[in-house]
């Protein structure tokens, strides 16, 4: 079982690399599966890296993204974690809606995790975006 200490190692990681791939080797099976409630299903490590990524054809192209982890749960191989996630613009981009250059703008999430061995083999993530006062 994963504990809160190591949850909260893996989103102070997340946040701060730039190139997820070793990120997900530490954390990830595999075959992981990764469930984004806008952005579609990716699977194993090329997709779930190229989504996370923030290069040139990422999915997160322009965006430099933060997570706050809020809350945290877990039973067995389940985890269930809240998290509020800051996303800065660092290009012009169209990552969750049209954005410029210079803006911050923020969701709540829910993230569910299923572990085998350890590690990460399935996560299902519920988004609502924040309306953002940054940015006025």
């Amino acid at each position: 079982m994963v504990s809160a200490s190591q949850f909260e190692d893996y989103a102070e990681e997340f946040s701060a690399a730039t190139d997820k791939s070793d990120l997900f080797d530490r954390y990830y099976s595999p075959d992981a599966i990764f469930d984004h409630p806008y952005k579609g299903i990716f699977r194993g490590k090329a997709e779930i890296v190229g989504f996370w990524n923030s290069g040139e054809g990422s999915g997160h192209a322009g965006i430099l993204e933060t997570l706050h982890l809020k809350n945290f749960v877990a039973s067995g191989n389940k985890i269930a974690a809240e998290f509020e996630i800051e996303w800065r613009c660092i290009e012009d981009t169209n990552y969750l809606g049209p954005r410029k250059k210079g803006e911050t703008f923020r969701g709540r999430c829910a993230a569910f995790y299923w572990c085998v061995d350890g590690k990460f083999n399935h996560v299902t993530l519920y988004l609502n975006l924040i309306e953002d006062a940054l940015n006025s």
